[in-house]
């Protein structure tokens, strides 16, 4: 438990600039590191992990036929990152020691430096796959990795995860969750961003599977890259298209809607922390200041295609905060822990871009008096 967890007690670019940009432009590839991957000479630093912006940078600790370095030129070399908006900002690499576990890697590496929200396992055994996915799932992260044997994602398909994308590869040191990892590498989470269906990878050939093969990588949630064309038989690909297909997570929920709620969560934290920035007042002046900060939230979220547009037929998205002293509504009146407190409630309702379902929501904006001092770093 942190600060800001209870901070804020549910939350799903601000005015001072701050912004999460990195967080969601960096991704986590965790692996174990020996020496026959290193360069001559080149020691992996002791903390554990290292950030690098480019495939050559990689290159200059790791051997290019190692697993690390194929992994990294397919982060680096998708066509999304020639673009600035959803260019990754940098891959950091966390080593797993031979003593310990994926989880303490992902631990020491999220402590080290903890902005990156997508992690990538170079390992593609089944308890390592489990242990990642497991660690997103608590950390509030997400993982893309690559199945061999459909078999090896059950008990994660079971479990309901739905913070971990998994595809299908025949050949196990295919770097293929690494370049689905990198075309959702963004700001955001909007329009086609984050979604893995229909995305065509650079450097990573199709394969071909059978109906059955399909239907159990289907039947468990797990995507495949194939090439699809109206046309059937040998020598056909040029009339099709070389596809990611499989849009959800193991755990059964559409990956970009899981992405959008991710942002949406994260960007109502930063603006949070903001509020309390301003050092709001606990009466209506400070309600509605609250109130016009996520109104422009919201209308951010619009802008993105998080949230659908207001238009005269439909409107995107509706907020309220509950009245702190006026009414017999009131949080003085209603909820006397919270008054106590000085909680700030803000509920409302918003669209989902993706498929247009109502979202009910109420957020808890908790100021003790130990919390603000440490956010605000003192009491003037």
């Amino acid at each position: 438990m942190t600060v800001y967890d209870d901070l804020i007690s549910i939350l799903f670019k601000l005015p001072d600039g701050r912004s999460l940009e990195e967080y969601f432009k960096n991704i986590l590839l965790v692996t174990k590191i020996t020496d026959t991957d290193l360069q001559d000479e080149v020691t992996f630093p002791e903390e554990g992990v290292k950030k690098y912006s480019s495939y050559d940078e990689v290159i200059q600790d790791f051997k290019p036929i190692s697993q690390i370095a194929l992994e990294a030129n397919a982060i680096f070399n998708q066509k999304n990152n020639t673009q600035t908006t959803s260019q990754i900002k940098y891959l950091m690499i966390a080593k797993q020691d031979d003593s310990g576990t994926v989880s303490a890697a992902l631990d020491r590496a999220k402590s080290v430096d903890g902005k990156f929200v997508k992690v990538v396992p170079v390992s593609r055994e089944a308890s390592d796959l489990k242990a990642v996915a497991d660690w997103c799932l608590t950390n509030d992260r997400f993982c893309d990795f690559v199945v061999t044997d459909v078999d090896d994602v059950a008990d994660i398909v079971a479990g309901e995860n739905n913070y971990a994308y998994a595809i299908f590869r025949k050949t196990s040191t295919d770097p293929i969750a690494a370049a689905i990892a990198s075309t959702s590498t963004c700001g955001y989470f909007g329009g086609k961003d984050g979604s893995a269906q229909f995305t065509q990878l650079s450097g990573i050939s199709a394969e071909a599977y059978t109906g059955s093969e399909i239907s159990d990588m289907k039947s468990s949630n797990i995507a495949f890259y194939t090439n699809v064309s109206p046309i059937d038989g040998g020598q056909t690909d040029s009339f099709g298209y070389n596809w990611v297909i499989g849009s959800r997570m193991l755990g059964g929920e559409l990956r970009q809607r899981q992405m959008i709620m991710h942002y949406i969560k994260k960007s109502m934290g930063l603006m949070a922390l903001e509020f309390f920035n301003q050092k709001p007042v606990y009466d209506e002046t400070g309600n509605n200041l609250l109130l016009t900060m996520a109104q422009k939230q919201f209308r951010t979220f619009q802008t993105y295609n998080l949230v659908i547009q207001t238009t005269a037929d439909q409107t995107g998205f509706e907020l309220k905060v509950t009245p702190i002293r006026v009414g017999t509504s009131s949080i003085m009146n209603t909820d006397t822990e919270a008054y106590d407190a000085k909680k700030f409630k803000l509920s409302g309702y918003y669209y989902d871009a993706i498929v247009g379902e109502k979202v009910d929501f109420t957020f808890t904006v908790d100021p003790s008096d130990e919390e603000i001092e440490t956010i605000l770093g003192g009491e003037e």
